[in-house]
């Protein structure tokens, strides 16, 4: 049985709800091992899990990260694990992983697969440019490049990824923290959702000016962390009878409150990769509209979603109202144990005489 090596240095947030893709994968026939950090985590029956002591203050983390010797004691731990291949499932960009593929490439000489999120860096953070430069360098040492849309391959292959080493696998998200809070009696509202960290790529200025179209008709709840800028939190806080804003961390009990009370999801993004917010508004009967922008779009139409320009306030609000009261679907691409399938022949592949590794 081929022993699979993954490594999730990023388990929270969003990226958290990932990691149970490792259960499925083990379930088709291999041997799995999943790394992360001493945090709390999903519970996975069929992998492996080897944790790493990781602090949680941010500028500490950094400076771990930075550390060679730290690094070079989280390789010797890989390397105890003997894989047949190692994928980097998240944080490529990551200052450690660069060193964790260089070192997998020239000393354990085994395949090494890298899941890459953001192909293209997020507008306005520089974090964001940063970890697409570092996540670069990664990637001239994977023997295979994965990505989660077909839209991002001119993307990687303009960087210099030959196609031959791109595999397109879509997102797979555990979203049953959410749907565990189900309950019956909650009516719909005549509201509007945007939930997720609050970013400047998002799209907020544009939900905002695309909300005082829909004044009186609906109200617009926008929850998640992050920061906004001053004067558009201004103009949210200055119209209560329109804006409702949570800007803090909900917890899964508190989303899956908002997601029985919304009408529609709204996902203005001015740019975007992919997102598990579908696959919660799918699984809670919510109607997504979203802009054209990277994979989110397909993820969208594939839930029977409306699709609009993004940057473009009247189409926004001329979707939200299309959206109300749509059927949605739940997509059978989304089927969790179909997508570790698409894993599995990807490590087929891989292992195969017939695999062009280097």
């Amino acid at each position: 049985m081929h022993h699979i090596v993954a490594i999730m240095p990023a388990v929270s947030g969003g990226m958290g709800y990932h990691l149970p893709i490792t259960d499925a994968i083990a379930q088709k026939g291999f041997r799995v091992s999943l790394i992360v950090p001493d945090k709390k985590i999903a519970e996975l029956k069929f992998t492996h899990v080897v944790r790493y002591p990781m602090p949680s203050n941010w500028s500490a983390k950094l400076v771990t990260y930075l550390n060679s010797v730290w690094a070079r004691q989280r390789f010797l731990t890989i390397k105890q694990l003997r894989p047949d291949i190692v994928h980097m499932m998240n944080s490529e960009g990551n200052p450690s992983a660069v060193l964790w593929a260089r070192w997998i490439r020239r000393e354990l000489k085994c395949p090494l697969v890298v899941s890459v999120h953001d192909p293209e860096p997020h507008p306005g953070t520089w974090i964001g440019w940063v970890n697409y430069k570092l996540g670069s360098a990664t990637l001239r040492s994977a023997t295979c490049v994965h990505i989660f849309s077909d839209y991002f391959v001119p993307f990687l292959v303009k960087d210099g990824i030959p196609l031959s080493k791109i595999v397109v696998i879509p997102l797979a998200s555990d979203i049953t923290p959410f749907t565990l809070h189900k309950r019956t009696g909650i009516a719909r509202e005549k509201m509007v959702l945007f939930f997720g960290r609050l970013e400047a790529y998002k799209g907020l200025n544009i939900l905002v000016e695309s909300a005082y179209q829909l004044r009186g008709q609906y109200r617009f709840v926008i929850a998640g962390p992050g920061n906004l800028p001053p004067a558009l939190k201004n103009q949210i806080l200055s119209a209560p009878d329109l804006f409702e804003l949570r800007n803090y961390r909900l917890d899964e009990k508190e989303v899956a409150e908002l997601f029985l009370r919304a009408s529609v999801c709204v996902m203005p993004y001015i740019q975007s990769t992919q997102s598990a917010i579908p696959w919660i508004s799918a699984a809670f009967g919510v109607p997504v509209v979203a802009t054209d922008s990277g994979g989110i779009a397909s993820q969208v139409r594939q839930m029977d979603g409306i699709v609009v320009p993004p940057r473009n306030a009247q189409a926004l609000a001329d979707g939200i109202r299309k959206a109300v009261g749509r059927p949605v679907q739940w997509p059978p691409e989304w089927d969790i144990d179909l997508i570790a399938g698409q894993y599995a022949v990807m490590y087929e592949t891989i292992l195969s005489e017939n695999y062009t590794k280097w």
